[in-house]
């Protein structure tokens, strides 16, 4: 269609475009880009538009009717007719995909409801609210999740062999590494049909190494049932040629360690690294599998001093038992503990104070110290390893795969790729995978992907601070009192190496006396808002 007035509307339409990007963003944008974007228009306003202006057959001002030619999830194609010459024009609402049929607009959707933790019931939720149409069917949107994982896939891939290539140059060059390990089922209990496993690195910045999954079921396999008795030559050829999603089969309690040994296994392989020392918890079974089930000839144990770390660890205990009567602070350290402290400045310190846990509670909660703080089980975790990394990553993900809602392995598999890429390298590295998936990354997209990564570096970067400032604090008394920790004191002892976030556990026990103000922060593990 023809405008009656070309250059002067034109000159109009890109002053009120500049105008409007003034409006929208403090920067200089250049007009192409932000073209490069979706708008929701209604359609009665987007209707009254081509009334002015000249139709292209008749050339009078056009007067007809708008039709949807096709519809498919968000994707629209209208056809404008003009009433007098019955000529037409074609509308469409989003470009096909340059690999295939599919629109961007729908894969983008995919994506989308994927980072947002949403399943196609959520989505439709949400374009409800927004008067938009329905996504695509249950079926198409299945396929298009399908369709999005395939350059998931690639994109995690890269991440974490960048990741390990990190790790090896901290490690100056040495490909035999250390890593902290942990699983999580996708929903709660032990009877879930979806498990995940995780190695981090545990370097200076420490970034995830590898991840495996794990399902008890196949939504298709389950689907085309009814085709085995209906039509057997039908069945066959569809379990002969459809990528089954079902490859695990045995109890839910035993995913993780099959799945840690699992990704320990292919290490030399896939990356030709060894992982010789390993941090995990001890509800999985896991350290007693590997050792019974040594994925390479032969693991090395980091070594240092298990009596001081057995002391450290008691402290804690002993230090909330004593009375004026019987104080038991010789395992304490100067550093939090308020006895010694009162000690070193020539106080007096009184037991009886309302912040004391009574001995009764106590009492019952020594079985768990005697369980937990043994030589035998602290011997496993010497060298200071811990799994924060893999619970902050964990928080990521559940933002994608929350555990109140079931989804399919190709949803967890994707969430699972998303979050790795985001963990590893923020935010903007979803541009890569956007260009490859769309050959365009969109101006909005690049706009938000780079405002969410400057707000997890701030979060990160006010927790920094805040630890930094405990531990300033207590600086200038552990120095003065080095003199009564004598032998005993082993500064940072319980010091994650390699992992800046990371606190010891005298530190732990000082953030207790923090004050509000102090101890808020809205940083969130694994750095998502």
């Amino acid at each position: 269609m023809k405008t009656r007035s070309s250059s002067s509307s034109s000159s109009a339409n890109d002053e009120s475009m500049v105008s409007i990007q003034n409006q929208s963003t403090p920067k200089k944008l250049n007009i192409e880009d932000t073209l490069n974007s979706n708008v929701i228009i209604p359609m009665n306003s987007l209707l009254s538009l081509p009334k002015q202006f000249q139709c292209p057959g008749c050339h009078m001002l056009w007067d007809g009717s708008v039709t949807i030619k096709e519809r498919n999830g968000l994707y629209v194609q209208l056809e404008f007719t003009c009433d007098n010459c019955k000529s037409s024009t074609l509308l469409y609402s989003s470009p096909s995909m340059p690999t295939g049929r599919r629109h961007e607009i729908n894969v983008r959707l995919a994506i989308g409801s994927t980072l947002c933790g949403l399943g196609r019931s959520g989505v439709m939720k949400l374009l409800g609210a927004l008067n938009l149409p329905l996504p695509v069917q249950e079926n198409k949107f299945q396929e298009v999740q399908e369709y999005v994982l395939n350059f998931v896939d690639n994109a995690q891939e890269q991440s974490m062999t960048a990741a390990v290539e990190e790790a090896v140059l901290e490690a100056d060059s040495a490909r035999d590494l250390t890593v902290s390990g942990d699983g999580a089922w996708l929903t709660s209990g032990h009877s879930s049909l979806h498990g995940i496993a995780t190695l981090c690195s545990s370097t200076t910045n420490p970034k995830i190494l590898d991840a495996t999954w794990c399902s008890k079921k196949c939504c298709k396999c389950q689907g085309a049932e009814s085709l085995r008795h209906v039509n057997a030559d039908l069945y066959s050829t569809f379990q002969s040629n459809h990528e089954c999603q079902l490859n695990f089969s045995g109890a839910s309690g035993t995913m993780e360690k099959e799945m840690v040994y699992e990704v320990f296994c292919q290490s030399l392989l896939k990356y030709n690294v060894r992982y010789v020392s390993y941090i995990g918890d001890g509800d999985a079974k896991v350290h007693s599998y590997l050792t019974s089930h040594p994925p390479y000839p032969a693991t090395r144990e980091s070594k240092t001093d298990l009596d001081h770390l057995y002391k450290r660890s008691w402290a804690i205990f002993k230090h909330h038992y004593s009375t004026d009567n019987e104080p038991m602070h010789d395992w304490c350290d100067v550093q939090w503990c308020k006895y010694l402290q009162a000690k070193l400045n020539g106080r007096t310190y009184y037991h009886n104070s309302k912040s004391n846990i009574p001995r009764s509670c106590l009492d019952m909660i020594k079985p768990v110290f005697h369980e937990l703080c043994s030589k035998t089980s602290l011997a496993r975790v010497i060298g200071g390893g811990s799994q924060n990394v893999n619970e902050a990553f964990h928080s990521l993900l559940r933002t994608m795969a929350p555990k109140h809602r079931f989804c399919s392995s190709t949803i967890l598999r994707t969430a699972l790729g998303l979050s790795t890429i985001i963990y590893n390298d923020g935010y903007d590295s979803l541009e890569k995978l956007f260009a490859d998936v769309f050959s365009s990354v969109g101006y909005f997209s690049a706009e938000c992907f780079s405002r969410l990564g400057t707000m997890r570096k701030s979060s990160a970067l006010k927790l920094a601070k805040r630890r930094s400032r405990t531990k300033t604090k207590n600086v200038a008394t552990t120095t003065t009192a080095a003199d009564i920790s004598g032998s005993e004191s082993d500064d940072g002892m319980l010091l994650i190496p390699n992992n800046k976030d990371s606190l010891d556990i005298t530190q732990d026990i000082m953030a207790l006396a923090l004050s509000d103000n102090d101890t808020n922060s809205d940083y969130e593990p694994g750095g998502d808002e």
